[in-house]
């Protein structure tokens, strides 16, 4: 607070000087003063974009549920063909047939077998499903404190040329604070891409485990009630 009021004071007593023309830079050029740590925030802003257009692109083919496949597959279980039925859902690239695929590869085994390896394929599919995800993570948290630093070793500069000059100019610190504060601005504009298309994937991650869920169970009933019928009389 005290250096705050000396800075203003020093400002005031400052002589008055004829206002000169005001002109425009564009937003790049203004950017580009941003200076060396603008590297590492483009490099994560790059990581970011790539990550989540590929991984949107990913999820959206992953997302579409095939209806007409799955009633084809309940009925080859319900019929009892189940390596048919296995062939069928492992020809598939939809996460929850690979699951099914998973329980149908051997049918000797027991339901709670059958489940088992229909789980341990669920997690698999979900791990390559969110591969890259925490890459994601790190940029939203790194790319503002990035930012933030840059911003900070600017003022750091700023004060110490003032202290090596003994001279407050008001030009020199208008000029250095806008040049580092570009550091902020583009650190927390990269941070909130990353942490939207972070939330936005994992959405639609969530929806697809549900479908995955809900296909597995109605899978799971059809072995169920195959078997039941095949141990009648």
């Amino acid at each position: 607070m005290g250096l705050l009021c000396i800075f203003l004071q020093a400002v005031a007593n400052l002589p008055a000087e004829p206002a000169a023309a005001v002109h425009s830079e564009s937003y790049f050029s203004l950017l580009m003063k941003g200076g060396l740590i603008l590297i590492p925030i483009f490099l994560l802003a790059g990581l970011a974009i790539f990550i989540i257009s590929d991984k949107w692109y990913m999820l959206r083919k992953l997302g579409k549920h095939d209806s007409r496949a799955f009633g084809y597959l309940l009925k080859l279980i319900y019929a009892g063909d189940s390596d048919k039925a296995g062939q069928f859902a492992a020809s598939r690239t939809f996460p929850s047939f690979k699951v099914i695929a998973a329980g149908l590869k051997n049918d000797n085994r027991t339901l709670q077998d059958v489940e088992e390896s229909m789980q341990i394929q669920a997690r698999l599919q979900i791990s390559k499903m969110e591969k890259g995800m925490n890459y994601l993570a790190i940029t939203a948290s790194v790319a503002p404190m990035l930012g933030f630093l840059g911003t900070i070793f600017g003022v750091i500069r700023i004060f110490y040329d003032i202290s090596k000059s003994g001279v407050l100019d008001i030009s020199t610190i208008s000029n250095g604070l806008y040049e580092k504060m570009i550091c902020s601005g583009t650190g927390l504009l990269v941070g909130i891409i990353a942490y939207s298309g972070y939330s936005l994937l994992n959405n639609r991650i969530d929806k697809i485990v549900l479908q995955m869920d809900v296909v597995a169970n109605e899978a799971l009933k059809a072995i169920r009630a195959d078997r039941d019928h095949a141990v009648k009389p």
